[in-house]
């Protein structure tokens, strides 16, 4: 099973994508993980916002760290099967298809 996990900045709920004016980014990048998770059978998406997730930046010893060196400005942090793909910005689906391909498997049609 291949791992995705985004570590996120604060924001107001889990996703982001909340309130009358969600932030355009943050939808498509709803949007691309909803596409990753069903595109790919043996891939398992995780979210974690600083905020309401602190457990799992405490329980994940190189991002604590490089928040702890950098600030919240280097989030989102992107990781894939413990490797660490992208920093400070989001991944384009295309991107994250990418940074995953090799290491999980696309569902049949």
């Amino acid at each position: 099973m291949t791992e995705l996990t985004l570590y996120e900045e604060a924001m107001c709920c889990s996703t982001g994508v909340c309130g009358p004016d969600p932030d355009d980014e943050l939808v498509e990048v709803s949007a691309a993980l909803d596409q990753l998770e069903d595109a790919f059978d043996e891939l398992e998406v995780n979210r974690a916002n600083i905020q309401h997730n602190i457990d799992q930046f405490l329980e994940t010893q190189r991002i604590y760290d490089r928040v702890q060196e950098d600030g919240p400005s280097i989030l989102p942090i992107t990781v894939v099967d413990d490797e660490i793909v992208a920093e400070g910005e989001y991944l384009s689906y295309d991107e994250l298809t990418a940074a995953i391909d090799g290491n999980a498997t696309p569902q049949e049609a």
